[in-house]
């Protein structure tokens, strides 16, 4: 990428202004906005001044706000990393870990090389910022695909409704009646809808179990309606709702009616069995006896007009998922897939890792195909590491590299066969979240666009061969077992090798840390007296986030008895090594408080995240609604 000129070396005064900035706090409960909104407003004068009046006049000076907080956090991280490489090289050290090999040690504390590839990355957020000010500035459209056999023309990027709502009614607080909301959350919520369709993302979706998103959705479709922003034609619109072993046939008849009553619509375009997560899940929808097979509720009501397609959504194991499609039951499915792995299904697999084999078993089925959840279970692409910003960066943000993997994975995916991604859903708690699935979409379609994929996709390619080496890289799945089949302890073996390999190829220890959590919470909770079925359905998020933790203290050798004896070792000490970083009650993964007079110097040292592991912004410039407690 060729920059027209330095914006580090030509423009001293912003560099200055940023650089003063570097002890900013960049997450999403930073107190420095202000500040970093100065930064934001210096970088736009100085390199992209067309998108400042557009900001300063937009109708939603809420998401202004935002989007200057999202560019100065940006522009601050770029250049925070890139003075701590050059700062840490003149020192005489390395990055720990052996994060990067001799050579690309010396490339990237080189002062003029980093200098070139931190100005290469701020042109290409001046571009981002030139595209966004187009975007703010009249309606656009991103690209539609057929939507398997339902024959829907299927916007590439997706609204998700489970962030933006006032509560999830699940404790604390809930929020039954109208009169309960909060004027600046459904405000919030209605400007949400109106930047979604006026960026073409017209598929939104939601379900009964986020809290009260279905009430607020049906009230601002209203506002929509009255205004004459759009039709109700002109909308795609997708419920959900889950199913239980006490439910009958009537029972989720009578609740998804409920559901269009209050989304105030006469019918939806999509609905969804809600986590269709165990082999339980389907003899329930399929052959449930004297209850009624609750499938036919489905059915009655597409009979009737209520429903016009109906799918699944799934954190299941991937050998559940391919019994549901194998049914031909369902019209589409919301699953995880993502460039770093399949989430909970990460690990399983027949003959590819993951969820790539029941992508191409969609597709033969003719099944439009949902990928739930790109940005955040997909990775938390909106706390991107320094080391997969360095990785993808300067052609584009961890954000549009995911996206891109995605929407070209039907001509890019392993094995051949054809496996194409429909649309990926932006669960936005704001506008300003819909701002880089949006850009990226619109540049999906371009020559230099796909180029730049290619480029970056080599890069990681290399790496994961340096880092993971390639027999590694290729069979480091085969014969581990998850969750479901580890009948006595319930480990999620699979999973946890995986977080092996995402933290040393994109140092997304936060990432990690967050799934990790989850199945120490589970392994407390795992009762040796209690049956593997019992186990997994006594907790009612287990099977939405399954699994249990490593156990130091546990003979592994019969859960690896199908693992090839040359991958065997380095499995322990992989559940070992994220045991270590990851779990909460660990040295290891808990970040150092500078100068903690109680630490001894051997403990600050151990305790210590390397640089590239660290998080190097946080793209949530506030704390969203349903999680304010």
């Amino acid at each position: 990428m060729n920059c027209a000129k330095s914006l580090l070396v030509s423009e001293s005064a912003f560099f200055s202004a940023a650089t003063s900035a570097s002890s900013f706090n960049l997450s999403s409960a930073s107190s420095d906005n202000e500040q970093i909104i100065a930064v934001a407003k210096k970088f736009l004068s100085t390199a992209c001044p067309e998108l400042l009046p557009v900001l300063e006049n937009h109708y939603d000076q809420a998401s202004a706000h935002d989007r200057l907080v999202k560019i100065g956090r940006n522009v601050i991280a770029t250049l925070r990393y890139g003075q701590e490489a050059i700062e840490r090289k003149g020192r005489g050290e390395s990055a720990m870990m052996d994060i990067w090999s001799s050579e690309e040690e010396k490339i990237i504390g080189n002062e003029i090389e980093r200098k070139t590839k931190t100005d290469d990355s701020l042109q290409r957020l001046v571009k981002e910022c030139k595209d966004l000010a187009k975007v703010l500035s009249s309606p656009v459209k991103v690209p539609t695909v057929r939507y398997g056999r339902t024959g829907i023309q299927m916007p590439i990027v997706s609204l998700g409704c489970m962030r933006f709502q006032q509560s999830w009614n699940r404790g604390g607080k809930t929020i039954n009646s109208p009169d309960q909301l909060e004027k600046e959350c459904q405000d919030n919520l209605v400007n949400i809808l109106k930047h979604a369709i006026h960026c073409g993302v017209n598929h939104i979706e939601t379900a009964k179990m986020y809290g009260c998103s279905e009430m607020q959705i049906g009230l601002a479709l209203k506002v929509l309606f009255d205004e004459g922003l759009c039709r109700r034609e002109d909308l795609i619109i997708q419920t959900k709702n889950a199913i239980s072993s006490s439910m009958s046939k009537s029972d989720l008849k009578s609740q998804i009616l409920q559901q269009l009553k209050l989304l105030g619509l006469d019918y939806v375009d999509l609905f969804s069995v809600h986590g269709l997560n165990t082999d339980d899940h389907c003899e329930w929808l399929f052959n449930h006896g004297e209850k009624g097979n609750l499938i036919d509720a489905v059915r009655e009501l597409k009979a009737e007009g209520k429903i016009r397609w109906m799918g699944f959504s799934t954190h299941a194991p991937a050998h559940v998922i391919k019994r549901a499609i194998e049914s031909d039951a369902f019209d589409y499915l919301n699953m995880h897939y993502h460039f770093m792995g399949a989430y909970t299904a990460s690990g399983d697999g027949d003959v590819n890792e993951g969820n790539l084999d029941n992508i191409q078993l969609a597709h033969k089925h003719d099944m439009g195909v949902f990928i739930i959840s790109a940005y955040d279970k997909g990775g938390r692409m909106y706390t991107p590491s320094h080391l997969s910003r360095e990785l993808m960066l300067p052609e584009m943000e961890p954000m549009e590299y995911g996206s891109l993997w995605l929407w070209y994975h039907g001509k890019n995916c392993q094995g051949g066969k054809p496996a194409p991604c429909h649309t990926i859903v932006c669960g936005a708690a704001r506008p300003s979240d819909l701002d880089q699935p949006v850009m990226a979409a619109l540049r999906s379609i371009t020559a230099e666009t796909k180029e730049d994929f290619e480029v970056v996709s080599r890069r990681i390619q290399e790496r994961k061969d340096r880092v993971l080496g390639k027999d590694w890289a290729a069979t480091w799945h085969v014969g581990l077992p998850n969750y479901s089949q580890s009948e006595k302890r319930g480990f999620q073996i699979g999973n946890m090798v995986w977080l092996y390999n995402i933290i040393h190829v994109y140092g997304m220890l936060d990432y990690a840390k967050d799934r990790y959590g989850t199945l120490v919470g589970n392994s407390k909770n795992w009762s040796p007296d209690k049956t593997w079925k019992e186990n997994v359905f006594a907790n009612p998020g287990f099977n939405w986030m399954p699994g249990c933790a490593y156990d130091p203290s546990h003979d592994y050798s019969s859960e690896l008895m199908d693992v090839p004896e040359e991958n065997k070792a380095r499995v322990l000490e992989a559940m070992k090594f994220v045991h270590e970083w990851c779990c909460p009650e660990n040295s290891k993964s808990m970040a150092l408080e500078a100068g903690a007079d109680e630490k001894k110097e051997e403990d600050q040292e151990r305790n210590v995240i390397p640089l590239e592991w660290q998080i190097a912004y946080d793209m949530r410039p506030w704390t969203a609604f349903p999680e304010r407690g």
